[in-house]
């Protein structure tokens, strides 16, 4: 998931059914007293996004029971990303940005995102007429008229005739249909276990919004061609794809249709994978990646780190519960002199942000030695040798504004434990700052 996605951290069921009555019909309560949703329905999709949408965003969106619910963390993946490439593509400060979202679908989901977090303004196009009109009514009903406008165009043409080419535009935004309409979805692997027409999650959509003849690969091929015509006036192209299959194909056309940069990524968010693909045909523009830089470069994210305390172990420190352990946890990262940033209250599960700009962790337990040696003897403390830092690795840490950027998150797995997770977000240092953390950590957070 992007690193500034705001539900790294998921959402927190309970606290959404209590808030909200028509989102505490759908919730379940396990034995274990966690309270979840059946994704496979439809209408508990759609009622999270809704009450996400609200709580989170100020936007107040109904959604139509026969079209497709747009799931928010793919969603501001998709739109992160894509702010992401206008930082590396260096747009012009002065002038406001302005992108394109070709088949906006029900409530114009990334339009009206990203014109509440950003300001951004937007063309939207949109072929169905439910669609259409529910999206026009989603801008009246949120006061967005002023920063997108929604166009009812024809299956025909996807861009073409269909937009100002008088205007600059900054970018373009597609979620395009995944499956071929001539058949049941892609073809599986194992004929025992075809795959199917509807999205996992959400499975009320309209045929048309989830299939297309050619499937994804026709489609995309068609908008690539679209686009070659609005090179003049259009920056950056993006689309997302359903299918790691469809990435060859699609690439090997965008090389003939003349693309003079392309690039892509990968969108995770709990079991759903999709990828997503840029390119321009202006020349001075060199598509960048963070994400995928990082991957390339080998820096990618380690997984969290976990560490699980009980009550017996707390004892004697007071109160058991997530606030005071979070509570021991910032101390102890202040004083490895961390800047703490975005604090996430939760009742049983809370978050902070942690940003090291320089290395105050490393032979944490040999300079406690040292520094107990020389309170017993009286001696000068004399300078610690520094550990040995190749070039490579020191020109990669150096290349960041701060060396680690971090997430602890703190969370009551039962009544009688609480877990600490760390998770890398990034920075030049990678896993084994993140352990020697940790230990850190694991030492001094039960002392009395």
């Amino acid at each position: 998931m992007h690193p500034r996605n705001p539900y790294r951290i998921p959402p927190d069921f309970k606290e959404l059914a209590l808030k909200f009555p028509e989102f505490r019909k759908h919730a379940k309560q396990k034995l274990s007293g966690k309270i979840e949703i059946d994704f496979k329905d439809a209408a508990a999709v759609r009622a999270l996004s809704t009450v996400l949408l609200k709580r989170d965003f100020n936007l107040e969106v109904e959604l139509p029971p026969d079209r497709l619910v747009p799931t928010l963390p793919l969603r501001l993946n998709y739109l992160l990303w894509v702010e992401d490439l206008l930082q590396s593509a260096k747009p012009p400060t002065e002038q406001l940005v302005h992108g394109i979202d070709i088949g906006t679908g029900a409530c114009c989901i990334y339009p009206i995102l990203a014109a509440r977090m950003k300001g951004w303004h937007f063309t939207a196009t949109e072929t169905d007429e439910v669609n259409f009109k529910c999206s026009v009514d989603t801008l009246e009903r949120n006061c967005l008229q002023t920063h997108v406008t929604v166009v009812k165009v024809s299956a025909e043409s996807m861009l073409h005739g269909n937009i100002d080419t008088t205007k600059q535009y900054d970018f373009t935004m597609c979620n395009p249909p995944f499956f071929d309409s001539d058949s049941f979805g892609p073809k599986s692997r194992s004929e025992k276990r075809p795959s199917p027409m509807c999205p996992k999650s959400g499975g009320s959509t309209s045929a048309t919004e989830i299939a297309v003849k050619g499937g994804e690969v026709k489609f995309i091929e068609n908008l690539i061609k679209e686009c070659h015509e609005l090179k003049p006036c259009v920056r950056l192209f993006t689309t997302m794809v359903g299918h790691k299959s469809s990435l060859v194909p699609i690439k090997a056309f965008l090389k003939e249709a003349g693309a003079c940069s392309w690039n892509e990524t990968e969108f995770c968010q709990g079991r759903t994978t999709r990828w997503g693909l840029a390119w321009t045909f202006c020349d001075n523009i060199v598509l960048a990646n963070p994400l995928l830089s990082r991957r390339k470069n080998n820096v990618k994210g380690p997984p969290p780190l976990n560490y699980s305390i009980s009550r017996e172990q707390w004892s004697s420190k007071g109160e058991f519960s997530v606030a005071c352990v979070l509570l021991k946890s910032v101390e102890l990262l202040n004083s490895l002199k961390m800047e703490i940033r975005k604090v996430k209250e939760k009742k049983d599960r809370k978050a902070v942000e942690f940003i090291a700009k320089e290395n105050t962790w490393s032979n944490q337990r040999r300079r406690q030695r040292e520094e107990k040696r020389i309170a017993n003897q009286g001696f000068e403390q004399p300078e610690l040798k520094k550990a040995k830092i190749d070039a490579a690795t020191l020109e990669q840490q150096n290349n960041h504004k701060f060396r680690l950027k971090g997430l602890l998150l703190v969370e009551e797995t039962d009544a009688d434990f609480i877990s600490l997770q760390l998770q890398w977000i990034e920075g030049g240092l990678g896993r084994e700052s993140m352990n020697q953390i940790l230990q850190y950590m694991k030492n001094h957070l039960l002392e009395k």
